[in-house]
């Protein structure tokens, strides 16, 4: 009841209300859900089940990289430069429009079959993945922008990345039961139904897109100040790039973000592989494994948002970097299920706090180029960082379906050798601490501390709404 009567509560002096916040929370854990199912799922039904080599796997991913390079930038000039349309809007029409390719994707993906030879299940599955990315793109590109627009303020963005939080676990959670129930320690399983379940999780994901996506609605004053208009400019976008490829502040936060953060995105394919063919356990058992941690961190995740708003994202995300290498350290080490449980617990409230003190950075990294520049760019800037984390999310799992290659591991065997059981465990601890410590390098020089984070989002309150923000 105390939440609802929050959530209902009107903002104050400006700010947005707890109800807004909310409904801007929801369209990134729709799509977090479809980059889970696709990116960690899929993979092991791809290897598993389909039978798809890892190598095959890895090479899709490596032509993914390839072709993010000329996709995103343009995607996201062409997002910045589209005119508001009087009746349809902007950031909003393009989600709503870029939802069903996405979703035709996740389905399609699906009915690729285990006899057929495995250069077409390679070419389905890249030309699928070819079409999901160029869409979640540009959903992705023009559903960040919109919450910068709508959350002007520091606090507002840290109040919505944990909203985020909450509701991306939640819908997660039926995503990841299904692998945890149905692809861990049931080589055996029955496809049909496992396709079946996935189909369900499918229609929950659109289900969550149509919600998320009817609570917004856009206002003028978005689009007041600050915003390109017109066609697509080569030139432009060269002229743009340069400016932001000379900016320490893009330099250092693109570093940040394409190492330390990167081996989270693939996190839960390492775990389903830990669990099956090493901790040699699945259904009840995994499932606790995975989800008993975020409920432990659900319950600080208030504290962790305060704590972040108190010393500031770049101090935030160092201290959460602790308690994420010693669960790592630990994980190495597992004999059980209820130890990958215990190593779970510091990994996820490292991580979580990392991802909270990054939400009003990203946004402040927006509010300094276009004190800069005059011209906000958050489409540009959010298609650079997405051409980032892209080739992040794809290296990482080419470096783990490596791994397994060069550690002997075979999809066909119910009982792997002791040295593809070793490379997992490298691929699934080991590789994330060697990743986020040189990812903390960059971090160590983006020059906004906390308070030129705050200067920025008094000026970006005042931007958006023509007066300061008020703590």
């Amino acid at each position: 009841m105390r939440l609802l009567e929050r959530l209902s509560q009107p903002g104050k002096d400006g700010h947005i209300s707890w109800k807004e916040k909310f409904a801007l929370s929801l369209p990134m854990p729709a799509a977090s859900l479809s980059s889970v199912l696709i990116h960690n799922v899929y993979i092991k039904l791809y290897t598993d089940l389909i039978g798809l080599q890892p190598f095959y796997v890895g090479l899709v991913y490596l032509i993914y990289n390839i072709w993010n390079f000329t996709n995103d930038p343009l995607i996201g000039v062409f997002i910045d430069r589209r005119k508001v349309d009087p009746q349809k809007g902007k950031f909003l029409h393009i989600m709503r429009v870029s939802v069903p390719f996405m979703l035709l994707c996740l389905v399609a993906m699906l009915f690729s079959q285990p006899t057929w030879p495995q250069w077409l299940i390679f070419s389905a599955l890249l030309i699928e993945l070819f079409i999901y990315d160029t869409f979640a793109t540009a959903y992705g590109v023009a559903s960040g922008s919109f919450v910068m627009l709508a959350a002007a303020s520091k606090e507002e963005r840290v109040d919505v990345n944990v909203i985020q939080a909450y509701v991306a676990n939640i819908v997660s959670f039926v995503a990841t039961l299904v692998p945890s129930l149905l692809l861990v320690g049931n080589r055996d399983g029955d496809r049909t139904l496992i396709i079946a379940a996935l189909m369900g999780v499918v229609a929950l994901n659109a289900g969550m897109y149509y919600w998320a996506l009817s609570q917004l609605k856009e206002r003028p004053e978005y689009y007041e100040k600050g915003n390109l208009e017109g066609g697509l400019n080569l030139q432009t976008l060269l002229a743009d790039i340069k400016v932001l490829a000379k900016s320490r502040t893009f330099r250092t936060w693109a570093g940040f973000n394409l190492l330390a953060l990167a081996p989270n995105a693939v996190y839960f394919t390492a775990f389903l592989y830990l669990m099956d063919h090493v901790i040699r356990t699945g259904g009840l058992e995994a499932t606790l494994a995975d989800t008993v941690p975020m409920l432990i961190v659900f319950a600080i995740l208030p504290f962790i948002s305060r704590y972040v708003k108190r010393v500031g994202g770049k101090k935030a995300i160092l201290v959460g970097a602790l308690p994420y290498i010693v669960g790592h350290v630990a994980l190495f080490f597992t004999g059980s299920w209820l130890s990958v449980l215990l190593a779970y617990v510091p990994i996820m409230a490292g991580k979580y706090t990392m991802t909270t003190g990054s939400a009003p950075l990203g946004a402040a990294l927006i509010d300094e180029n276009e004190r800069l520049t005059g011209t906000r760019k958050p489409g540009l800037i959010g298609a650079l960082l997405a051409l980032i984390a892209a080739p992040a999310i794809s290296t990482q799992t080419m470096i783990f379906m490596g791994i397994l290659t060069a550690f002997g591991y075979d999809a066909n065997l119910a009982v792997q050798s002791e040295q593809a059981m070793l490379g997992i465990r490298v691929g699934t601890a080991l590789v994330p601490i060697a990743f986020v410590l040189v990812g903390l390098i960059p971090l160590l020089r983006f020059p906004i501390d906390r308070e030129k984070e705050q200067e920025l989002s008094d000026y970006s309150q005042q931007r958006r709404r023509g007066g300061a923000d008020a703590d």
